[in-house]
């Protein structure tokens, strides 16, 4: 039987305990602070018009450059975190307060070494960031 201190210290390490966030819906967007995201890149919905009103468009690719889905993304602003999220999908798709950001990505469920890249969110023609994992080989 556990004592009541055991029991308060299996709770605090629980509450302390890092969380991942849920998979985001596919093609539906979801806001963090200043930003919207949308998940999406799989099947027709990754060509709906919406889409191309979002400035900046994250993909997650292997080393042979084929689409690779299931990242878990933080995207932050003067280093601060403004969004933590997982991507069932190839794309990330972002809009918001313009301004500098940064990407990481890593594939759940993967010892790959998480990508990263900066880029700056403004207004105009839709920009790629490609986040490449090399660890994954190409048809894996």
């Amino acid at each position: 039987m556990m004592t009541f201190p055991g029991a308060a210290i299996v709770m605090a390490a629980a509450m302390m305990a890092p969380t991942m966030p849920q998979p985001m819906a596919m093609d539906t967007p979801v806001s963090f602070g200043g930003l919207q995201t949308v998940c999406t890149g799989v099947g027709s919905a990754k060509d709906d018009p919406q889409w191309a009103s979002y400035p900046i468009r994250i993909e997650f690719s292997n080393g042979g450059a084929q689409y690779l889905s299931g990242a878990h993304v933080t995207l932050s602003n003067g280093g601060r975190s403004v969004a933590d999220l997982n991507c069932a999908g190839p794309w990330v798709l972002v809009k918001g307060t313009p301004g500098s950001y940064h990407v990481t990505a890593s594939m759940n469920g993967s010892s790959a070494k998480p990508a990263s890249s900066a880029f700056t969110l403004g207004t105009g023609a839709q920009k790629r960031v490609v986040l490449r994992f090399p660890d994954f080989q190409a048809n894996e």
